[in-house]
This record gives C-alpha cells, sequence and structure tokens, in this order.
C-alpha cells in the first residue's frame, strides 16, 4: 500500500510499505478522505514536529475493511469517522480526565493519507462513530477538526450574548465559528487574510474583518466601544477571543480588544515563540487558555453537531486532490488565500 511520508521541508512523498494487520482490538480502514491540517502545513513547510519518514494525516473517515477478533462493535463495510487519539487511560492525565494532555498515546492513528490506515484498539474510548447514509466520508473527516474546536469552545466557556473574535480561519476557525453559531453566539467577528476563507465564514451569519483592509484593532473597537479597567483605559470590549492564527498581529489585537476579566483562547500553533504583552494580561486580568487536541468526549460531541446537522461542514472543501497527487495538495492547502480545506481522495478509476 501507499502511504505518505514527510522527507523534507518542502518535501512529502508516497512510498510502498507493508499494508497494517489487524491485531486482536484493532480495526483497519481503506482510507476514503482525508484532510490536510494545519499541523500538517507546519510540518511541510518548516520541518516542524516531524522526522524524516513520519507518516502524515490524521484527520480521515473510510471503510472497515478488516478487523481484529476480540472486536464486536465494528465489521468490515462499516463507514466511520475517526477519532485519532489514543491514549493509554492509565496515566495522570488520563486519570484526571485529560486524556488530550496523555503521557504515552500509543494508540493513536496516523498515516491518514495513505491507502490504509490501523485504528488500535478501536473500541477503547470514542474512537470510531458509524456515519449515517446521509453524511459522506468527507463530512466525516471533519470530525477531528471539529473536535478540537468543540474544546476550544468549552475550555473558554464564552458568554454566547457577548462579543466574541475568532481570528483565523483556516480549518479550526471555521470549526470555531461553526460551535459557537450552534450553541447560539449571535455577535461573533472573524478575521483572517484569504478572500475564500472570509467568504465561507461570512456564510453562517457571522461579519468579517480582512486583515490586509485597515486597523483591525480599531475597527473592533469601532464596533463594539471600548472598556475602562485600573491602567488600562480604552480596552476593548471583547469578551472571548478564539487566537487560531498563531499569527503575531492577532495576538497583539487579542489582549488589545479583549475586556478586563476577559478570556483568549489560544488554539493556533504558530512554529516559533511569538511575544505576549504581559503587563496588559496582568493588568486586564485576562485568562490565557491554551487548548489543545480533544478528549473522547470531545470527539463524541463533535460528531453530534455533524449528525444532527447543528454543524455544516460541507462548504469548507474547496479542493479535492487524489491521493496519488499529494504533494499538489499539501501545495494548495499551503497557498491560504486559494483555499480552505484541501481533501485527499483516493485515486478512482
Amino acid at each position: 500500500m501507499r502511504s505518505t511520508r514527510w522527507q523534507a521541508i518542502g518535501s512529502v512523498g508516497l512510498v510502498d510499505t507493508a499494508a497494517p494487520q489487524a491485531g486482536p482490538h484493532d480495526v483497519v480502514l481503506d482510507v476514503e478522505a482525508c484532510g490536510i491540517c494545519g499541523s500538517d502545513v507546519h510540518a511541510f513547510a518548516e520541518g516542524a514536529w516531524i522526522s524524516a519518514g513520519d507518516p502524515m494525516g490524521h484527520e480521515f473517515a473510510g471503510t472497515v475493511s478488516a478487523v481484529g477478533p476480540q472486536v464486536s462493535t465494528f465489521a468490515v463495510g462499516d463507514r466511520v469517522a475517526v477519532n485519532p487519539m489514543g491514549p493509554c487511560g492509565s496515566c495522570g492525565q488520563c486519570a484526571g480526565g485529560s486524556s488530550n494532555l496523555c503521557a504515552n498515546p500509543a494508540h493513536s492513528s496516523f498515516g491518514g493519507l495513505g491507502d490504509q490506515v490501523l485504528v488500535a484498539h478501536a473500541e477503547s474510548g470514542a474512537r470510531l462513530f458509524r456515519l449515517p447514509d446521509t453524511m459522506s466520508f468527507e463530512e466525516g473527516a471533519f470530525l477531528e477538526p471539529l473536535s478540537v474546536a468543540v474544546r476550544a469552545v468549552r475550555c473558554a466557556d464564552p458568554d454566547l450574548a457577548a462579543p466574541v473574535v475568532v481570528a483565523g480561519l483556516g480549518s479550526i476557525g471555521q470549526c470555531v465559528v461553526r460551535v459557537l453559531r450552534a450553541y447560539g453566539a449571535s455577535d461573533v467577528v472573524g478575521i483572517d487574510v484569504s478572500t475564500p476563507r472570509l467568504r465561507v465564514a461570512a456564510a453562517t451569519g457571522v461579519d468579517v474583518l480582512d486583515a490586509r483592509e485597515g486597523d483591525v484593532v480599531a475597527g473592533l473597537l469601532d464596533r463594539w466601544g471600548t472598556s475602562d479597567s485600573p491602567y488600562q483605559p480604552g480596552s476593548g470590549n471583547v469578551a472571548a477571543f478564539f487566537e487560531c492564527s498563531g499569527a503575531q498581529p492577532m495576538i497583539n489585537a487579542a489582549t488589545a480588544v479583549t475586556r478586563a476579566g476577559g478570556t483568549v483562547a489560544l488554539t493556533g500553533l504558530s512554529g516559533h515563540r511569538p511575544g505576549v504583552d504581559l503587563d496588559t494580561v496582568v493588568q486586564k486580568e485576562l485568562r490565557l487558555r491554551g487548548t489543545f487536541a480533544y478528549t473522547g468526549d470531545d470527539a463524541t460531541e463533535a460528531f453530534r453537531l455533524l449528525e444532527s446537522g447543528a454543524v455544516d461542514v460541507a462548504p469548507l472543501v474547496t479542493h479535492r486532490i487524489p491521493l496519488s497527487r499529494v504533494d499538489e495538495a499539501f501545495a494548495a492547502q499551503h497557498a491560504t488565500d486559494g483555499s480552505v480545506k484541501v481533501v485527499v481522495l483516493p485515486d478512482r478509476p
């Protein structure tokens, strides 16, 4: 079978490798759709968090092609979405309910950018979700980024009647916008520099700002007015700011426009070490809240939102590229002004 492997900065390629074999508690999937994540793009363009030869792809859905003898709830032919996180279940973080921070997630599933993938210990936790006939594999592949968004919104716990900003409208930011809207947020602004991403976000009913056109901070102050606190007069009035871009200008804007006592949820990876205005954070008593990945409960909630139709992810797919041209898929996802979500599909006759 073929598997996409990272080769070097700016270079990925397909290699032939042995097909996965299901152990007693495992499932093998034929991959039917796999999205390219922002972290995949950081790896592709910068070499972040990856080594030569590592398999790529963790946003995938597929058809069960083999099951281990101890697997009882899934069968060959089942259409499933995958939570690729495979925590150990026994470390301190897992015991404390933070399985997303597991010290040894040895059962995690990577390699979705390939013909097949192994899901180890498939019945432990919330790993596989059977797709209804009405849900496409492409939609199922959004389970992973939507789970990230669910966790971000749950951790930030924003006042849904107050002003909220989402900066960075890649797939995570788009999913955050959709989760907020599904939960009832009514006053949301999305920020990006990509015309197609701004357009797709605006279609959900939120207002958008193009960071290339004018001063973002000034625009948000003009929209929602200012607030005062000790040593921070004329501050912004945003209750919760979801920073999904990892871009320094948006991190600066987040601390500037979030009101005293507000929350800045840091969800976007940057690949470097950006600065933070600590004086403003301290003087406004801002709550900086990093959010990473998701738990099984977050994935379960994300699937509920997909299955119920409360969140529609289909409009996010702008490119469909066959696995044999996976290098083109990475180039397309890296070109942010021309793509929202690139999905890699099997080669069909």
